[in-house]
C-alpha cells in the first residue's frame, strides 16, 4: 500500500509519515492541494492524509479533485476544524472519513478496519 500525506507544515507530514509510514511501502508529500492532486494522479496511492486550510488549493477542492479522477480514492480528512460545516464540506468532496489533528490515532482505526 501506498501514503499521500498533504499538509502545509512540513512537521505534520513528517509526524503523520512516522506515525503510519511503516503500514505503507511508499508514502508522498505535498505541501498544498494542488501538488497533492498532481501526485495523486501519478502514483495513485492507496490512501491520502489532506489537510483542509492550504495555499494554492484547499484540501476540499483537492479531495473533490481527486474523486472526480478516481471515484475509489480514499482521502481522509485531516483538520484541527472539525465542526458540522466542516464534516458536511468533507463528505460532499467525497472523503473517506474526517479526523481530528487531536486524536490522530483514529486514522490506522479507519485504515485497518477498510481492509479488514
Amino acid at each position: 500500500m501506498n501514503l499521500l500525506v498533504v499538509d502545509d507544515f512540513v512537521e505534520i507530514r513528517q509526524m503523520l509519515k512516522s506515525m503510519f509510514g511503516e503500514m505503507f511501502d511508499e508514502t508522498y508529500e505535498a505541501e498544498d492541494g494542488n501538488l497533492g492532486v498532481e501526485l495523486y494522479k501519478k502514483h495513485k496511492p492507496d490512501w491520502v492524509l489532506m489537510d483542509i486550510k492550504m495555499d494554492v488549493m484547499d484540501g476540499i477542492t483537492a479531495t473533490k479533485l481527486i474523486k472526480e479522477f478516481d471515484k475509489k480514492a480514499k482521502v481522509i480528512i485531516v483538520t484541527l476544524y472539525k465542526d458540522e460545516e466542516t464534516s458536511t464540506e468533507a463528505k460532499n468532496a467525497g472523503a473517506f472519513g474526517l479526523v481530528s489533528k487531536d486524536d490522530l490515532s483514529k486514522i490506522g482505526d479507519m485504515i485497518f478496519e477498510s481492509i479488514l
